[in-house]
């Protein structure tokens, strides 16, 4: 079988995605989808619809007006 076809859209969310995660992974408060977008230099749309397939996943939860790792958020309630 061949592998799925993917378009170049599709491996640029995926890295923009991986770079969030990376980002969030340096900064156990989480952060705003603002200071995501700042520094990533994303567009809002941008930032948001990844922010939106990470949270969709699981990847990442909301604590108040922040986005933090999931994983991190489940530590922090243990």
């Amino acid at each position: 079988m061949s592998p799925p076809y993917r378009t170049r859209s599709g491996t640029d969310v995926e890295q923009r995605r991986r770079g969030i995660v990376a980002l969030l992974h340096q900064h156990e408060d989480g952060l705003t989808a603002r200071e995501i977008r700042e520094a990533m230099g994303l567009s809002r749309t941008l930032t948001a619809s990844a922010l939106s397939g990470l949270f969709i996943r699981g990847l990442v939860n909301k604590r108040g007006n922040r986005y933090v790792l999931a994983a991190q958020d489940e530590a922090i309630e243990r």
